[in-house]
């Protein structure tokens, strides 16, 4: 009698394909994502696992996909553990924002002779103008301020009007579509000043300046506070506020 002929060997099981698919969501968790990764991949365990059994051994991966429940489940609740720190440091970040807001500082330029006084959020910014005396902004909120010194000396028998209409003037022709409002006529640290309102089209944008000229004796203190058009009327009081508390000394 012939040997019977040999059994075909059986193939191996096929790894579930969503097995894999939770344990690399399961990993991303811990670098990106969190529930939104660590979720997807507590489900996709669980399926993969209830596929593997009902497949009768055609497919595989049971260890792959327990490895992605277990990974999945400790990202949750590494995650749920970490809530509380993260509602803590958010806490602290509005809490430090809002002491910034309304606390009140002086800002003084290098000699210490002129300075104004701002909130918390602003601070010295030296790009804006090479020639000024004292820099300031608030980036965040588009908002600044600048200080340029003319000694009176320079200007024989220039008055406090001439100056201030010279440099009115000057930044009106260096705008396109520019407007200006009436100058007026006020007192800042105790000195005569003059104040206006000059809009335009600088450098591609659309900005608002607000134009104050000082006489302190000894010189002429422009004050030029701007912001984008767009945030003028929320804005112009808050530079009309900080124009107002300039300093000088000589």
């Amino acid at each position: 009698m012939p040997p019977p002929p040999p059994s075909a060997p059986s193939s191996a099981p096929t790894t579930a394909p969503i097995a894999i698919w939770s344990l690399v969501l399961a990993i991303l968790s811990f670098f990106c994502g969190w529930l939104f990764t660590a979720i997807p991949a507590v489900i996709c365990g669980h399926v993969a696992r209830s596929k593997i059994r009902k497949s009768g051994g055609a497919l595989g991966g049971m260890g792959i996909a327990t490895a992605g429940l277990i990974v999945g489940y400790i990202a949750i609740a590494v995650g749920v553990m970490g809530i509380p720190l993260l509602l803590s440091m958010i806490q602290s970040d509005r809490e430090r924002l809002h002491r910034l807001s309304i606390e009140r500082k002086e800002i003084s330029s290098e000699d210490g002779k002129i300075k104004v006084t701002v909130s918390g959020m602003w601070v010295k910014m030296p790009g804006l103008n090479k020639g000024a005396t004292l820099q300031v902004g608030y980036k965040d909120k588009e908002l600044y301020l600048i200080v340029l010194s003319d000694a009176k000396s320079d200007f024989q028998n220039l008055t406090l009007e001439n100056h201030h209409q010279i440099t009115r003037d000057r930044m009106l022709q260096k705008m396109k579509n520019a407007s200006a409002s009436e100058p007026v006529s006020l007192t800042i640290d105790g000195h005569p000043a003059m104040q206006d309102e000059l809009g335009g089209t600088e450098n591609g944008t659309n900005v608002v300046f607000l134009h104050t000229t000082v006489d302190n004796g000894d010189h002429f203190q422009q004050i030029l506070a701007w912001t984008l058009k767009s945030r003028w009327q929320q804005q112009n009081e808050l530079l009309r506020e900080i124009t107002r508390t300039f300093r000088s000394e000589k």
